[in-house]
C-alpha cells in the first residue's frame, strides 16, 4: 500500500510503504494469524441465526453458526454447488423425495463454553425454536410433516424432524426441489437448548459458536469481535480475530480503508468514491463489481388506501424513471422491469412499465379517484445511498400527483417495523439478495400470501391473491426444470401486472477491500466467507503505479 505525505502548500514525495500485490490472489503465500477490521455504519440485525435475516449481517452469521449443507467455496457458479458442513455426507433421499436423511458429524461441536457434540436432537430444537421466536425463516420448512399445525398454533412439536442419537430425518408432505438449498440457511444452525432458555432474550449476547469463528464481544454501536474458534471441526479460519467497527459511515469507512487503518467493509462503495477508486490503475482491483442476485423495489401495501387499488400501485410502476435511478448506484445496476433476477433460472425480460409515462400515471389516478394525486408517507433506511435513492424517487413521483413524505430510520429497526403487520406500513422500499438460485425465494418469500405472518412477515405487500398462491404452489411441488421455469415466467408476469411492489433496478454490488488482505470474493450465494480472509506477507512484488493517492496515517 502507498502512503504519501500530506500536501501543504506543496506536495512532497510519497512516503514509500511495504508494498502488497493488489487484488484477492488466492494462490499466493499465507500463513494463520492478523487481525482484519472492517467497518458497518449500523448494528447488526440480531446475532441469532433464528432471527436475524439482514444481508450485512449474514457473513457474521456464516462463520459462527453452521448448518447440515453449505455451498463449495468457489467463485462463480461452481459455488453453487452443496457439500456436507455439519453433515457427514449428502443426505439419502428416500419415499420418492419426502424423506431426508442425515447423519451428524461425530467431530461436530458447540464452542466454549460447552465444548460438547452437536447431536441430532440440537437440531430438532432449533428448528422447532424458529416457531417459538416467530423467526422470519418459519415459512421456508412448512412443507416438513407437522409444521403446518405448529404454525397455527395447534402444536409445539414438528412430528416430521426426527432426532435418534446422530440420525437426522425430515419428513416432508410433498417433494420439495428446493429444500436441500433451504438447509443451508443459518436459521436451521443448531443452537444449544441449555444456552437458548436460559438466555431467551439476549442470545446474542451468549452465543455458542460451530463455525470458524466465535463472538467474543458484541457492544452495540461500537464493534462485533470475532476470534477464531479451537473447537470448529473443519479448517481453521486464517486469520485470528475479525472485527466489525460500528457506527462508521461509508465514505469515512472508504478513507479508513485507504489510510491502512481498515480492511473492508458492510457497505456499498459510495458513488464519488466509486468513480475515483475505479478510475485509478491501483485501486480499481480493490473494487470488486459483482453481481449481487438482487432485486430493488417499493413494497406497496394492498391492505392500505391508497395502494388497496390496482390501478394507484401501476401508476408509481410508471412514474419511475429507473434509468435515472440506477445513476444514485454509478449504474452499476440495469432497470428492472420484472420482478426476477437476470440471474435466477425463470428470468424473463419484462414487457411492462418502460417509462417512464407520466400521462398514463396521472390517467391511472384519475380512475382510482385521485384527479389530485394524493398524500403519503415514504419508509426507508438512512443508509447511503438509500437517502439520496429515494429523495429521486420522491422527485419522479411527485411529478405524477403523489406527494411522498420521506420517513426514514436504521435498516435493522426500519425492516422489524415494516414486518410487523399491524403496523400497516403503507409504502417503502425493500431490496432482496438471493439465498439460494431458485425463483420461489422472490415469489413464493415475498409474495405468496400463505406466507404472511404477524411479525418478521417479509411480504410486505401483505400481497394475498389466491391465483398467485397457487401458482407458486404448483411451480415449487413441480421436478422438471423446464416446466417450473415457464411457471416462474407466468408468476412474474402476474406480480407486475397486480403491482403490489414496483421493482427499481437488479443491483450490481461493489465492495472495497485494503491490499493487504487477501481470499476475498463475491461468492453466488453469500456477501463473502469472512474465513477465507488472510492477510497477505508485506513485500509481496507489484507493480504499483506511482501515480496512486491516500493520504499520510498521522
Amino acid at each position: 500500500m502507498f502512503l504519501l505525505l500530506a500536501c501543504a502548500a506543496s506536495c512532497v514525495k510519497p512516503e514509500v510503504q511495504p508494498r502488497f500485490t493488489p487484488g484477492p490472489v488466492f494462490d499466493g503465500p499465507r500463513a494463520r494469524g492478523g487481525h482484519a477490521i472492517f467497518m458497518r455504519e449500523e448494528d447488526p440485525d440480531f446475532l441469532d441465526p433464528a432471527l436475524s435475516y439482514g444481508n450485512y449481517t449474514a457473513p457474521l452469521i456464516e462463520t459462527v453458526f453452521r448448518t447440515l449443507l453449505d455451498y463449495e467455496d468457489r467463485p462463480g457458479p461452481e459455488g453453487n454447488r452443496l457439500i456436507p458442513e455439519l453433515a457427514e455426507s449428502l443426505p439419502d433421499v428416500r419415499e420418492g423425495g419426502t424423506l431426508y436423511a442425515f447423519k451428524v458429524r461425530r467431530d461436530a461441536r458447540f464452542s466454549a463454553p460447552l465444548g460438547r457434540h452437536v447431536t441430532a436432537t440440537d437440531f430438532k430444537y432449533s428448528i422447532e425454536r424458529l416457531f417459538k421466536v416467530g423467526s422470519p425463516g418459519c415459512n421456508f420448512y412448512r412443507s416438513i410433516v407437522g409444521a403446518a399445525a405448529v404454525l397455527a398454533g395447534k402444536d409445539s412439536v414438528i412430528g416430521g424432524v426426527i432426532a435418534r442419537d446422530d440420525s437426522l430425518y425430515f419428513r416432508l408432505e410433498r417433494p420439495d426441489p428446493t429444500f436441500l438449498s433451504m438447509l443451508t440457511m443459518s436459521f436451521t444452525s443448531p443452537v444449544p437448548r441449555e444456552v437458548a432458555e436460559r438466555h431467551p432474550n439476549d442470545f446474542s449476547q451468549h452465543t455458542v459458536a460451530t463455525g470458524p469463528y466465535r463472538i467474543v464481544e458484541f457492544t452495540p454501536r461500537r464493534r462485533v469481535l470475532l476470534v477464531r474458534n479451537p473447537d470448529y471441526w473443519g479448517t481453521p479460519a486464517w486469520l485470528d480475530t475479525f472485527e466489525l467497527k460500528l457506527g462508521i459511515s461509508s465514505v469515512n469507512a472508504v478513507a479508513q480503508i485507504r489510510r491502512g487503518r481498515a480492511d473492508g467493509g458492510f457497505f456499498e462503495v459510495p458513488p464519488g468514491e466509486f468513480v475515483r477508486l475505479k478510475s485509478d490503475a491501483y485501486w480499481t482491483k480493490q473494487v470488486p463489481v459483482a453481481d449481487a442476485i438482487n432485486t430493488m423495489f417499493l413494497f406497496m401495501n394492498t391492505r392500505v388506501k391508497p395502494f388497496d387499488d390496482v390501478r394507484v400501485r401501476q401508476a408509481v410502476n410508471w412514474a419511475l424513471d429507473r434509468q435515472a435511478l440506477i445513476k444514485v448506484y454509478s449504474g452499476k445496476a440495469t432497470p428492472a422491469h420484472e420482478f426476477l433476477p437476470p440471474s435466477i433460472p425463470g428470468f424473463a425480460p419484462g414487457t411492462r412499465y418502460h417509462g417512464p409515462d407520466v400521462d398514463r400515471a396521472r390517467a391511472l389516478l384519475r380512475e382510482a379517484g385521485y384527479p389530485n394525486g394524493f398524500d403519503t408517507r415514504l419508509y426507508g433506511w438512512t443508509t447511503e445511498p438509500g437517502p439520496r435513492l429515494l429523495t429521486l424517487v420522491q422527485q419522479q413521483l411527485a411529478q405524477v400527483g403523489i406527494r411522498a413524505q420521506l420517513d426514514l430510520g436504521e435498516a435493522a429497526g426500519y425492516t422489524s417495523m415494516a414486518q410487523k403487520v399491524s403496523n400497516r406500513i403503507p409504502f417503502g422500499i425493500y431490496g432482496w439478495y438471493a439465498d439460494y438460485l431458485d425463483a420461489s425465494n422472490f415469489f413464493d418469500t415475498l409474495l405468496n400470501g400463505e406466507r404472511i405472518q404477524p411479525i418478521h412477515n417479509n411480504n410486505l405487500s401483505v400481497f394475498d391473491d389466491r391465483e398467485t398462491n397457487a401458482l407458486i404452489a404448483r411451480a415449487m411441488s413441480t421436478a422438471d426444470d423446464s416446466t417450473r421455469i415457464g411457471m416462474w415466467r407466468r408468476i412474474d408476469e402476474r406480480v407486475m401486472e397486480l403491482a403490489p411492489v414496483a421493482p427499481m433496478f437488479h443491483l450490481q454490488e461493489s465492495r472495497f477491500y485494503s491490499p493487504r488482505l487477501g481470499g476475498w470474493y463475491r461468492h453466488v450465494t453469500r456477501l463473502f466467507k469472512i474465513e477465507t480472509l488472510y492477510m497477505k506477507p508485506p513485500g509481496a512484488p507489484n507493480a504499483t503505479p506511482d501515480s496512486v493517492t491516500a493520504e499520510r496515517v498521522p
